[in-house]
């Protein structure tokens, strides 16, 4: 089995359990591609949605990109984890998730 990359949609909620997730390596790498699709900021999380299961998702969430810049991201991401490691590319907005990821997680890219 292969590295995934979902795009998911979490629910709006309150119940929603997130995690700041530092990784140097796959930070490094996603920088330079994050500055060529015109990412603003990019966060990794580890995140836990009753709505979906009781198994902790990793976020990759990024504000900026385009559907086209989404879809290379993800395709660069797929490229390094490790197999079986699934990885969910969410865009942030105006919601609970996103404002959680922004006051929790400290972002590895800034443009």
């Amino acid at each position: 089995m292969t590295s995934t990359i979902h795009s998911t949609h979490y629910a709006d909620s309150p119940d929603l359990a997130l995690a700041a997730l530092r990784h140097p390596t796959l930070e490094q790498a996603l920088s330079s591609a994050c500055a060529q699709l015109a990412v603003r900021e990019a966060y990794l999380a580890a995140l836990r949605d009753p709505a979906i299961g009781p198994q902790p998702r990793l976020l990759l969430a990024i504000s900026g990109a385009d559907v086209r810049g989404q879809r290379r991201l993800a395709a660069l991401v797929a490229e390094l984890l490790p197999d079986e490691v699934e990885l969910d590319l969410i865009e942030l907005a105006d919601d609970n998730l996103s404002r959680a990821v922004r006051e929790r997680c400290q972002a590895f890219y800034c443009a």
